[in-house]
């Protein structure tokens, strides 16, 4: 790498001065020291690559903060939880996620960027269509600027209803819309020549891709609607998810493709580069500009411009450029995966697997074997760290993978361009390329999945555990001399011991910082509950696992995520308090993608989806699943666990005569002189008879039940326990009206500190034995429900 060109140089710095300067905004207070350096690194010359680099890092920082200032700058025209009817047109549009909205007219035109806009869900869960791109519309919804884990806020909006403008006149009746001139010719050009041209090809793979045109969609036009979710996780956990996600192999095949048909029609090679370079693009824009697509184009760029120069490009060069384009033009997406897992692959292929192949053992299948495994390898060894910290698990069979589906993906793109340019043409036999392709990824379905649900087949890492392994590799690479660095069996081994060295010694001195405390977190999971109780000794319960309403699992997207973030590896238990779908819908992915001792709960259910879920995903995992009623306790790393409430039933009081809260599990958590009180969503009958039987007296922390509900927390409960902190549970701007003033006043009279996920994301609460506690709140998002 010390031969690495300056760009390459030049991009790395800028990049991580971009990720910096949109976290933390330092960018100002560096801009009279990159004034006053420049002259300094013109007069050194190319000799000071060291002044160069801190240079482009304070660049970069500049840049960054312009960018989330910008970002900034949209979010303070509107008011979060306003009314809001606008104006303008979709971008991109999606059934299942958020479709982006250009705003015109009405509040959020400041806003530089396309808007989000998350469709709501009708009253039985079914998603609604996907609205119409490119068409001049009116949206009606409500604002919500949560913040990102930066620390900046971002601008969504809650859609409730959409509709279309077809003319002038029909424009004049949305408030929003104060042009009389406000018709689809607003629309740019090339939205509506992009937008056609994808629903064109889209009508194309639906007639000739058959069962398969989902993950054709995917696999050429970027659209993730037609697949499951059950599958994009098994491609996941395969590790072969990048194949179905527009990247540098896809635009590589378009590219090879088009030189072949420019190398048929008998161009000169120069004519041949700018003609692939100009279809590169085309096809990039043409899908929206993924970030990983556009590498790949401004990489292709660099090789053209080399072979126009009769100078060829280096691919350290060009992916360095491309770096530098991308951090320049986009700096918001370079603290993304997305930039970060293609540059880490591409740099992964570039760097260890050309070592990997300098190195290999001479044979006679060399030349086809030693190639797709060693860029499998490069690939792998260099995306593992960034999969970690953004996602918190690595596929471990990424590599088989890779050599098993890669051919059959790239024989399947060519046959999916052909039927697709075949129909939109009107040429006879487009369902004959249509049909290859469709079996060829059939195929592909059918190995990824079957990879997917080999046991084990990924591997739970935090991002700290990320961090630590990386810190490990590159110290190891740093010291030594030159002697063992050149022997690469020696090399490799060093690295390998000092990442897991490193890992080790890290992992040691966390577990002993966290020791002597209990630790109980309110994770942001919206409008239901999911709260981790982690004890002295690191060990981990979970107490609801948080809502699901059609396919927005907060098993899935919070509670499994913040787990990884905390390296958890299992759970002792989960306690299901109740099988209400806000407490229980995300137990069945909990489940699913973490161990787990035990499911504890009143025993009790009503037929509720979330429930059945998890008591099926229970099954299949041979995880026992117990009765929690009152009276029983147990005994954690000197946690005590107790059960005051429910009762068994009765022949006066049956199990079927009760409302689901009547059984909500009231657990209480005893560590030392520090008290906690877990409420589920128990009422305030549930409460004086806890009172009544003088169970519980004054506590550190109340988990306030039913999410701030006035039908719980009482004044004599309040007053009983007296809490320190009270922790709430409820989604931003939830219909209910959660929490209720009224409960807010009466802990606020007992002066408790009130820690609220609606408004302060997650928060958590750690104590010590001797009964002194203190909160934290992290930058998690609030939630969009």
């Amino acid at each position: 790498m010390r031969d690495a060109p300056p760009v390459l140089w030049v991009a790395v710095a800028f990049a991580a001065g971009a990720v910096a300067g949109t976290a933390t905004g330092t960018g100002p207070s560096l801009l009279p020291l990159l004034v006053a350096t420049v002259p300094i690194l013109l007069w050194r010359g190319p000799r000071s690559r060291g002044l160069a680099a801190a240079i482009c890092l304070a660049a970069g920082l500049v840049w960054g903060d312009a960018d989330r200032r910008a970002r900034q700058h949209c979010s303070a025209h509107v008011r979060d939880g306003a009314r809001a009817e606008v104006a303008g047109y979709f971008v991109r549009a999606s059934a299942t996620g958020a479709s982006s909205f250009r705003v015109l007219s009405g509040p959020g035109d400041k806003c530089r960027e396309p808007v989000r806009v998350y469709a709501r869900a009708s009253r039985s869960g079914a998603a609604p269509p996907p609205p119409p791109e490119a068409r001049f519309a009116t949206v009606e919804g409500r604002w919500f600027v949560t913040r990102r884990p930066d620390g900046s806020r971002a601008v969504y909006l809650s859609a409730s209803a959409v509709r279309l403008a077809e003319s002038a006149d029909a424009a004049e009746s949305a408030d929003a819309a104060e042009s009389a001139d406000a018709t689809t010719a607003d629309v740019p050009w090339h939205h509506r020549l992009r937008s056609s041209a994808r629903q064109r090809a889209g009508q194309a793979l639906d007639r000739t891709l058959g069962t398969q045109a989902g993950v054709a969609k995917a696999l050429v036009l970027a659209e993730r609607d037609g697949i499951p979710r059950e599958l994009w996780d098994a491609f996941a956990r395969s590790g072969s998810a990048h194949l179905l996600s527009i990247s540098g192999f896809h635009v590589g095949v378009v590219a090879a493709l088009l030189n072949g048909l420019l190398s048929l029609a008998g161009r000169p090679p120069r004519t041949r580069a700018a003609g692939t370079a100009l279809g590169v693009w085309a096809y990039v824009l043409l899908i929206g500009a993924p970030t990983s697509a556009t590498r790949a184009a401004w990489m292709t760029t660099a090789f053209v411009a080399g072979r126009l120069r009769r100078t060829p490009a280096r691919a350290l060069g060009a992916l360095g450029l491309s770096m530098l384009a991308i951090s320049v033009l986009r700096p918001g997406v370079v603290s993304g995966a997305g930039f970060q897992l293609t540059v880490a692959g591409t740099a992964g292929i570039l760097v260890l697997a050309k070592w990997l192949l300098a190195h290999w053992p001479r044979h006679r299948g060399r030349r086809w074997i030693a190639p797709p495994l060693a860029a499998g390898i490069g690939a792998s060894v260099f995306t593992a760290p960034v999969l970690a910290w953004h996602f918190g698990q690595v596929p471990l069979l990424s590599l088989p993978s890779s050599v098993l589906l890669t051919p059959l993906v790239a024989a399947a793109v060519p046959g999916v361009l052909a039927a697709v340019v075949m129909d939109v043409l009107g040429v006879p036999g487009a369902a004959v390329p249509g049909a290859g392709a469709e079996a060829l990824l059939s195929v592909v379905v059918r190995t990824a999945s079957a990879l997917g649900d080999v046991p084990g087949s990924t591997w739970n890492a935090s991002p700290r555990e990320a961090g630590l392994l990386v810190a490990g590799a590159l110290a190891a690479m740093a010291l030594g001399a030159a002697q063992w660095r050149n022997r690469p069996a020696v090399r490799a081994a060093a690295v390998a011991a000092g990442a897991c060295a490193a890992l080790w010694l890290g992992q040691a001195a966390l577990s002993l910082a966290g020791r002597g405390r209990v630790e109980i977190v309110a994770i942001d999971v919206g409008q239901g509950d999911a709260i981790g109780v982690r004890t002295p000794g690191g060990r981990w319960l979970l107490v609801d696992a948080g809502p699901r309403s059609g396919d927005a699992d907060a098993g899935m997207t919070r509670v499994i995520p913040y787990l990884r973030a905390r390296g958890v590896r299992r759970l002792e238990a989960v306690v299901l308090t109740h099988p209400d779908e806000d407490h229980a819908g995300g137990l069945s992915s909990v489940l699913a993608h973490v161990p787990t001792g035990a499911v504890l709960g009143p025993g009790f259910g009503a037929g509720q989806r979330g429930h059945m879920a998890g008591l099926e995903e229970a099954r299949r995992a041979g995880i026992p699943w117990r009765r929690a009623w009152k009276g029983d306790s147990w005994t954690t790393d000197g946690v005590t666990f107790q059960v005051l409430s429910p009762a068994p039933p009765t022949r006066a009081r049956p199990a079927d005569e009760r409302s689901p809260n009547d059984w909500s599990v009231v657990l209480r958590v005893a560590y030392g002189e520090f008290d906690a009180l877990l409420m589920g969503d128990a009422d305030s009958r549930i409460e004086t008879e806890i009172l009544e039987r003088g169970d519980q007296g004054k506590v550190e922390l109340l988990k306030v039940g039913h999410h701030g509900s006035r039908t719980s927390t009482s004044s004599a409960f309040v007053q009983a326990v007296s809490p320190d902190y009270a922790l709430i549970s409820a989604g931003a701007r939830n219909r209910y009206g959660h929490p209720h003033p009224q409960v807010l006043a009466r802990l606020e009279r007992a002066g408790a500190q009130v820690l609220r996920t609606d408004r302060q994301g997650t928060v958590s609460v750690a104590a010590k034995k001797d009964g002194s506690a203190s909160a934290s709140v992290s930058a998690s998002a609030a939630s969009l429900r």
